[in-house]
Formats: structure tokens, C-alpha cells, sequence
């Protein structure tokens, strides 16, 4: 089976309100809460895409991050700027030490590896973990409204110079409501960041 075909092609959207979007851009309304310019999605959550992704995170499938990390790198359109810095989204701290690895890190260096082996990449970019964690807060049952406010505190940039100025894709294997993603880029903004971007691999609908 063609992993890349198995789900059928997902158009261009905006990933806060699932509208088409020219180069899958946040629209004007879900600016208000969505503080990220663009998100690339891969597939959606669902049939082997799902399996996939359990496959990797609690069977602790490593090589799972191979096709994923290719699929993301598919998906993001050769427009991105060079230099860009490629960067996970942190993972809850107790999950690392259950799974002994950092799922989003992993898929990260993977998409990265992708532009290193690729003669022809469409644009460049480098790996750099930007971003900390401060708890192992679950948000299963929690609404959009209630996720954001947790998440309001949860992240911080541990060097804002490697911040300042740059430009950056944010990496995660799933998307929900948006809410972690949206919480990390306000605070890399916050911290100077030019433009955020960011790619993820499935998004539950």
C-alpha cells in the first residue's frame, strides 16, 4: 500500500477551521487564537495513519518516524524560507520517560534528514529543540476554550537569541484542537520569532 495515497489528498486548509486555504494558511478568523501562519497536515487521523502513529508512540515503533517524517516532507511547499529552523514540539516529560524517547524530536531529526539526503530539496533548514516544558498536563475531554487556557503557561523558551529574528516550523505528529501548537507559538513570537510556521502529520477531525 501507498502510505501517501492510502487516505486520499487532503487540499490546502486552514487548520483551525478546516476551510480551504491557499497554501494552507491560518484565515483571518482563526488568527485570533491560532498564532501560527501557516500549518501543513499531512493526513488525518484516522485508518492506518492512526495505527501508525500509536504504532510510534506506544509500541515505541521508532522506525514509524521514517515514512511519518516523509509524508511531512511532501507535504510543505518548496515556497518555506531558507535557513529555517526546524523544531519539535516538547513532549509531556512523563511521556518521554514511559516511551524512553521524545516522539516530536524524533520526527523532527527525521524531516530534517530528509532535506540533508535530498540533492533537489525545495529549501533548507536545521534542527534545533527551541522550546521547553513545564508539566505533564492532560487535556483528554478538555474543549477547545479549556485546552487553551491550560496550555496558556505551559511552554517557555529556554534561549531567546536562538529565537530572535528567525523563522520556524514547528513539529508534531497530531493536532486536535490546535491548542499546544497555538500556546508555543505565542511564546516563541514573544520571544522575537519572525514568522512561525508548522507541520503536522495528522489531524483529528
Amino acid at each position: 500500500m501507498c502510505l501517501a495515497n492510502a487516505g486520499g489528498t487532503i487540499q490546502p486548509r486552514c487548520a483551525g477551521c478546516m476551510r480551504l486555504s491557499k497554501n494552507s494558511k491560518t484565515c483571518q478568523t482563526c488568527k485570533s487564537w491560532l498564532n501560527i501562519y501557516a500549518i501543513y497536515v499531512a493526513t488525518l487521523y484516522e485508518g492506518i495513519y492512526e495505527q501508525m502513529i500509536r504504532s510510534f508512540k506506544f509500541n515505541v515503533r521508532r522506525q514509524t518516524a521514517i515514512p511519518m517524517a516523509k509524508m511531512l516532507y511532501d507535504v510543505i511547499p518548496s515556497d518555506l524560507p531558507d535557513g529555517i529552523i526546524v523544531s519539535p514540539l516538547p513532549t509531556a516529560p512523563s511521556r518521554i520517560r514511559q516511551r524512553g524517547f521524545d516522539h516530536a524530536t524524533l520526527l523532527a531529526k527525521k524531516l530534517v534528514a530528509n532535506l540533508s539526503n535530498s540533492k533537489e530539496a525545495p529549501w533548507n533548514g536545521c534542527f534545533r529543540a527551541l522550546l521547553g516544558r513545564k508539566t505533564n498536563i492532560r487535556q483528554l475531554g478538555s474543549s477547545r476554550s479549556q485546552r487553551i487556557e491550560q496550555m496558556k503557561n505551559e511552554f517557555f523558551v529556554p534561549n531567546p537569541q536562538q529565537v530572535a529574528g528567525k523563522q520556524i516550523l514547528l513539529v508534531d505528529d497530531v493536532m486536535t484542537t490546535g491548542a499546544s501548537i497555538s500556546a508555543a507559538a505565542k511564546v516563541l513570537k514573544e520571544a522575537g520569532a519572525k514568522r512561525i510556521y508548522a507541520t503536522i502529520f495528522a489531524q483529528k477531525t
